[in-house]
């Protein structure tokens, strides 16, 4: 045996095959809106309890999943705020609130919510009431 021959690599084995397993959960996050009929605290309370358990019913998602909240009112609501209106209901996940930019043709009365959850699948966006899933491709003017 040859000096060398004791720093040689061992020879390659093929390495087992990996169990067919399903995806682990992963940060993924998923957008949703809805309008608010009114400017109250009522109202928006109950249009953003809508929005995140539609979201998190047609994902398949129970509310453990959710890491955080993101919100987006559009300038004309101003009776409350979204996270203010969750933790109200006993949700203890954190939550921001935002103000949503002013441009003209903005939908009026409109909460947006980017959650960010634990999932293994894709997830479907959820638009409510009349709100839709994007803005114009070109800002007017």
């Amino acid at each position: 045996m040859s000096p060398g021959d004791a720093l040689a690599a061992p020879a390659a084995t093929a390495a087992p095959a990996a169990p067919a397993t399903t995806a682990a959960p992963a940060v993924r996050a998923v957008r949703g809106a809805t309008t608010v009929a009114e400017d109250t605290p009522r109202h928006i309370a109950a249009a953003t309890r809508a929005l995140v358990t539609e979201l998190l019913a047609r994902n398949g998602l129970e509310r453990e999943a959710v890491i955080s909240l993101l919100f987006t009112c559009s300038p004309d609501l101003t009776g409350d705020t979204p996270a203010l209106a969750l933790r109200e209901e006993g949700w203890e996940v954190p939550a921001l609130c935002a103000a949503d930019t002013a441009w003209a043709g903005a939908p009026a009365r409109t909460v947006r919510v980017l959650a960010h959850v634990t999932s293994c699948g894709p997830l479907a966006p959820v638009y409510l009431g009349d709100s839709a899933p994007t803005r114009p491709a070109q800002s007017p003017g």
